[in-house]
């Protein structure tokens, strides 16, 4: 599991949530898991950096 910027995971996290282009979310969850690791790591780490409750 690497720790990449807050900054980062954010960007990454707002092209997920708000991109309209698939290949643009399909691209920001590969790099969310190939962060973290695992969804579940993905949340906790979401949580943590308080982008999600």
């Amino acid at each position: 599991m690497n720790n990449p910027p807050a900054t980062l995971v954010r960007t990454w996290y707002e092209l997920l949530i708000t991109s309209e282009d698939e290949s643009v979310k399909k691209r920001a969850k590969e790099m969310l898991l190939g962060a973290y690791g695992s969804e579940e790591a993905v949340v906790f780490n979401l949580r943590k950096l308080k982008l999600i409750k």
